[in-house]
């Protein structure tokens, strides 16, 4: 993928942006909440979903009058090279329209998965000693990018949970209805598990290499925790050609709790987690922050290499403010492996990049961007 160029309207604190890019490295160099970030963001708003945790109303300045922000994109695709498409997101008060190519799509998340690219935010250096909501989270938007099926598997079993706790919570259901929301949830439950482990084996065979590389030839593991079927083991010995027999398993594991008052609860894949080791130990007990640090490295650059390999794309790399937390041979080890790929770099210090080649830069102050340096 090569993002051409970008023009932004009115979102955050970016009143209007019109941006050409280099093929190689854009970075964004300025000091904190000048609109770095916010750019990049709005690239991955308009590719379907943030990075951030946001509502709509969050991107809209409240003091730009007109009430509506606009992000177009143009790009162009490794497999038809030369032929220049472009996506335009444009968001009220009201409502949010997502064109591709002049063509509406029905929702902006239609497009996730459509143009590969791979967001390293610091928030990602902190996914092994973070909650599991955060590793669940990282699995199922890789599952999605490379499957856009497993968006529905999860929307329709966090709706099915979501009715299901509400439910126990007032005492307030009727006849089969538990029976119906329990079975949403086995089906989507079996679903979300299989794509979540289908991708980490994926992720494994990639970054238990990198991580060696990276530490010196320590031994990097990542084993899937399932609340369902049997902790570590029994996820890795799941046989998904036998849906009949997990589904059995699923449906009596929800009867053992048959009305848990909340998401804590009530059993299944909402529940699940990865657990990653360091030859052999714990890393969220016993890893050091270097270590934590280049196994968050591994698993953004084994990601970009998934899409490689798998999609014959190259992937657009968004690095916002994570390179100046790496020490220098880090630094240069996650830039030499993004070596084919366009990559865009916020940073508060330009200095640490000088010796990149291909580079086009822009500082950034109060929204604007003036490109040199």
């Amino acid at each position: 993928m090569l993002l051409k160029k970008a023009r932004v309207e009115n979102f955050r604190n970016i009143k209007h942006a019109e941006l050409e890019f280099s093929p190689q490295v854009n970075i964004f160099h300025g000091d904190n909440a000048q609109g770095k970030t916010n750019l990049l963001e709005a690239i991955s708003v308009a590719l379907g979903k943030s990075f951030r945790n946001i509502r709509k109303n969050d991107i809209i300045p409240f003091n730009y009058t007109n009430g509506i922000t606009n992000v177009t994109l143009f790009y162009e695709s490794e497999q038809v090279p030369g032929n220049l498409n472009n996506i335009a997101y444009r968001t009220t008060q009201e409502k949010c329209t997502v064109e591709i190519n002049s063509i509406p799509l029905k929702k902006a998340t239609d497009l996730y998965g459509e143009f590969k690219y791979v967001v390293f935010i610091p928030d990602n250096l902190h996914l092994i000693k973070g909650y599991p909501d955060m590793r669940r989270y990282y699995l199922d938007n890789i599952a999605i990018m490379q499957n856009k099926s497993h968006r529905r598997f999860l929307s329709e079993y966090k709706e099915a949970l979501k009715q299901r706790c509400a439910a126990c919570i007032s005492g307030n259901y009727r006849g089969n209805m538990m029976e119906v929301w329990d079975d949403i949830l086995v089906k989507q439950g079996i679903n979300l598990t299989y794509g979540r482990l289908k991708y980490l084996n994926l992720i494994k065979s990639y970054a238990t290499d990198i991580y060696s590389g990276l530490s010196g030839g320590e031994q990097l593991g990542l084993s899937y925790y399932s609340d369902v079927f049997g902790g570590m083991s029994g996820a890795s010995e799941m046989d998904f050609s036998n849906k009949a027999n997990l589904y059995g398993v699923y449906k009596r594991t929800l009867r053992e709790v048959h009305c848990g008052g909340h998401s804590g609860k009530t059993p299944g894949a909402h529940r699940d987690d990865v657990v990653f080791t360091i030859n052999g130990k714990n890393a969220r007990t016993y890893g050091s922050q270097g270590q934590l640090r280049s196994i968050a490295v591994s698993l953004k650059l084994a990601e970009a290499a998934i899409i490689r390999d798998f999609n014959r794309e190259n992937p657009v790399v968004l690095l916002d403010e994570v390179l100046g937390e790496l020490d220098g041979s880090r630094r240069q080890y996650v830039v030499k492996h993004f070596d084919n790929s366009q990559v865009f770099i916020t940073s508060c210090n330009i200095n640490d990049f000088e010796k990149m080649d291909g580079l086009k830069v822009w500082s950034v102050k109060n929204g604007v961007f003036t490109s040199g340096q």
